[in-house]
């Protein structure tokens, strides 16, 4: 990830400049990303028209580069990676056809900063050797800008700020469950946040941009910390059991949102006979269980047998959140269930998706949740 928000391979809504395939990969390059870009460009070299072309031309070779890096590791899991440069920056989504390890994790957000670094110190090498015989104004600005963007987008990447890249690697090196190092990791965020904008605006005059930047990471984690406050649920670290005088179906929902799957079905196969349990439910532990094919075959089984019922939307988008089957959620979002789906569980489903470090993810989830006019 460069400089951006959470987004998803196409652009929604946006208007590519380029589209096509660099080794391998699918490319969306959007206007918003030229247009931002020159904007910047301007303010930093409002004098000089070779510069603002250059910058133009720099920027998105830079961030490409950048991340080429990440596609390049995660396409390792078995992930077909798509590129979208867009905004303020660029974005790398993939899906695994598994659960990728932490490392493996680490290995993908720490990819991009790398091949930066390299290209960076690259030219400082060619900057040292050859500085003298440039004598074209285009050379001097693409060997500046280059520097800058390769070097300093790199460092600013790697610092731990939720969503960038070194914030992305945090989380996964903090102690916990998924939910619970999200928590940490953007705890750790506001406060880095905010130390490195009070940094920028003391000593680096004229970035005003970037201590906006900032700032606005602070926030953006701020508000990741006040809703995993306001959904403690979510969390099976410490959290209280079910409460006394709860029907069983309750119970078993309750454990599923607290990520207790085996807990739930120690208490469904635990109830007395005759107790009647929703099979949609009972299809959801089953598949949450290591009991995927029998799990989804009853869910299949219900979505048809009872269409237009609430309950089978949240149990089937809370389900596929949780086995974190992306692509599966993405399409019963788009699917007659979409509208059924009960505000809290695409609210679960976000913070699983950045809890796991599918930003990309959460972008797309929070984007078709919103209503159209």
């Amino acid at each position: 990830m460069s400089l951006s928000g959470p987004t998803s391979g196409p652009v929604e809504g946006g208007r590519a400049l380029f589209k096509g395939r660099i080794l391998g990969f699918p490319v969306h390059l959007d206007w918003s990303f030229i247009i931002i870009m020159a904007v910047l460009g301007y303010m930093s070299t409002p004098s000089s028209m070779v510069g603002l072309a250059v910058w133009i031309l720099i920027t998105p070779v830079m961030v490409l580069a950048h991340e080429l890096g990440h596609a390049v590791v995660a396409r390792t899991t078995g992930a077909q990676p798509e590129i979208a440069l867009a905004g303020f920056g660029g974005v790398t989504s993939f899906t695994p056809p598994g659960e990728i390890s932490r490392a493996r994790s680490i290995a993908i957000s720490l990819a991009g900063p790398a091949v930066g670094l390299a290209i960076g110190f690259t030219l400082m090498f060619l900057e040292a050797t050859v500085w003298t015989e440039i004598t074209s104004e285009w050379g001097w600005y693409a060997l500046r800008f280059g520097i800058f963007t390769s070097l300093g987008w790199s460092v600013l990447n790697l610092l731990p700020i939720l969503p960038l890249d070194g914030g992305q690697a945090m989380r996964e090196f903090l102690p916990g469950d998924p939910i619970t190092r999200l928590r940490r990791a953007a705890m750790v965020s506001i406060v880095v946040s905010v130390l490195a904008a009070l940094a920028a605006y003391q000593f680096l005059s004229g970035q005003i941009f970037l201590v906006i930047f900032l700032l606005f990471f602070a926030v953006n984690n701020f508000l990741t910390v006040r809703d995993l406050s306001q959904n403690r649920s979510v969390s099976s670290d410490g959290q209280p059991g079910p409460q006394p005088g709860q029907s069983p179906e309750t119970m078993i929902v309750d454990m599923l949102w607290r990520n207790q799957a085996e807990r739930a079905r120690q208490v469904m196969h635990s109830l007395p006979e005759g107790v009647p349990i929703d099979l949609a439910l009972h299809g959801a532990v089953l598949s949450l269980t290591g009991d995927a094919p029998q799990g989804h075959a009853l869910l299949e089984q219900e979505t048809q047998r009872r269409p237009g019922d609430p309950n089978i939307a949240a149990i089937l988008a809370l389900t596929q959140a949780l086995e974190h089957d992306w692509d599966a959620l993405i399409h019963t979002m788009q699917g007659p269930l979409g509208p059924l789906i009960p505000p809290p569980v695409l609210d679960r489903a976000v913070v699983e998706a950045r809890a796991t470090g599918r930003d990309d993810v959460a972008g797309r989830l929070t984007f078709l949740r919103t209503p159209t006019p």
